[in-house]
Order: structure tokens, then sequence, then C-alpha cells
């Protein structure tokens, strides 16, 4: 007896196992795309905003970035000036690490996989800056 038809199936499942992987790649690259653009605006706008600040720069640049983050969905940590002490000195550098984790394929019932993407931004403080 022959088998007629079995070429065409054998096409549709080898097809099939081919572009399955690739679309789980591309579905997963773009939110890791989206959370890369939104670290390096994060840690671009945390250095800036304690750059400007009158209090204390530390604090000033984490509470930028928390309503960002909270509006993506992301948990976001933010690491200013290495963890130390932020000096507002003229010509000194605040450095500002946003981290956030992505997960590598987003279903209904959470995330599987993951990776950490980060973001280091460092602002000078202006030499003419006039400090209170």
């Amino acid at each position: 007896m022959t088998q007629r038809g079995s070429a065409a199936i054998e096409l549709a499942l080898g097809i099939g196992l081919l572009v399955l992987p690739a679309v789980i790649v591309v579905l997963a690259f773009s939110p890791w795309l989206e959370a890369r653009a939104f670290v390096r605006t994060a840690a671009a706008e945390a250095a800036r905003a304690a750059v400007l600040a009158d209090g204390v720069p530390a604090g000033t640049g984490e509470a930028v970035v928390a309503p960002m983050a909270r509006a993506r969905g992301y948990d976001a940590s933010v690491v200013m000036c290495g963890g130390n002490q932020c000096s507002l000195d003229r010509g000194a550098y605040i450095t500002a690490e946003v981290t956030v984790h992505v997960p590598l394929i987003d279903t209904p019932w959470g995330g599987i996989g993951g990776l950490a993407v980060t973001a280091f931004h460092a602002e000078p403080v202006d030499v003419y800056r006039s400090l209170p």
C-alpha cells in the first residue's frame, strides 16, 4: 500500500519545528530592546535630576526613576554614585546605574527565564553652578 500525502505532513512538521524557535526568539527580542532603551533613559534622567537637586542627590535620582518604572511595569533598582555619598562639588560627576529584570518569554502565567538589563550614566556637575 502506498502512503500518499505523507510528504506534505512531514514538510509541515519540519517547517514548524524550524520556524517555531525563530518566532520565539523574535518575540523575546522586542521586550529586551524596550527595556534597554528604558534603562538608558532612566539612568540619564536620574543622574540629571540628581545634578539639579538642591537636597539629597541620591534620593532625587531614585524618586525620578520610580514612576517611570512603575508606568512600564518594571521593578527597577537604582544605584546612585556607586552606592557612595554623592558629591555636588563643582566639576564632580554624579553617576546613576539602573537595572530591570526582563523575562525571556512573557506568558499569562508569568515570565519564563529572564535577564537583567543595566545602564550606567555619568552627569557632570556644572563648574559654574551657584550652590545654596
